[in-house]
């Protein structure tokens, strides 16, 4: 099990979750546009964008797999903007 914060909840998921998996877990909603679980992730729309702490800019959730430790933003000045 891979340890994470969303939003400052913590968070255990299986290894090769996706940061958007992990964020419903959570009782976190991510909007998303083209996002489907049963069709490979695409990350083409954008609209599930998080911020992860060390990372330079923000990183589709729908595609990315969720690493231990990370702290994960959905909901900032950023993202809104």
């Amino acid at each position: 099990m891979v340890q994470l914060t969303v939003n400052g909840r913590a968070v255990a998921v299986p290894e090769g979750t996706t940061l958007l998996e992990a964020a419903r877990q959570a009782g976190v909603h991510v909007p998303t546009l083209c996002y489907h679980p049963r069709l490979p992730a695409q990350a083409v729309c954008r609209m599930c964008l998080v911020e992860v702490q060390g990372q330079p800019r923000p990183l589709p959730a729908c595609k990315t797999p969720v690493q231990e430790g990370q702290a994960v933003q959905t909901d900032t000045p950023d993202l809104q903007a």
